[in-house]
């Protein structure tokens, strides 16, 4: 079993023109979910509950340090309906290496600090269409 370090990681999202850009120097950890949808369609007769799936969902959450570039990247982003494409390389880029994308739509961002710590700045990201799992 091979194995990654999460150092190698590469997160991409695009800029309000539309440029897919490197966010890597500010992003400490990311976290993409894959969900579907299901429903029930137990009938009277069956002794358990049966369902079928019905839509994919998605969504990616980050956690950043907090920077004057990134917040501007978000900011010129926040509030559009316009899609944002994502990549993020769990590996890096180098070829054959996982690749997860999809198109999305900035719902949050929180900046914090506390005392001891370094300042930080999340952001969610809710998915808008299909999510790929490929690779680099």
């Amino acid at each position: 079993m091979a194995f990654v370090a999460g150092k190698n990681s590469v997160f991409k999202l695009d800029n309000s023109g539309g440029s897919i850009t490197d966010l890597s120097a500010y992003i400490t950890d990311v976290s993409v979910d894959f969900g579907d949808d299901s429903a029930e369609t137990t009938t009277y007769g069956d002794s358990s509950k049966e369902y079928i799936l019905t839509l994919a969902d998605g969504s990616v959450s980050v956690t950043a340090l907090f920077d004057a570039t990134l917040v501007a990247h978000l900011g010129a982003i926040r509030g559009s309906s316009t899609s944002k494409s994502y990549e993020f390389y769990p590996d890096g880029t180098t070829g054959g290496n996982p690749k997860l994308s999809g198109e999305c739509l900035l719902t949050s961002m929180s900046p914090g600090s506390s005392v001891g710590g370094t300042a930080t700045l999340n952001f969610n990201l809710q998915c808008t269409g299909d999510q790929t799992i490929g690779t680099a």
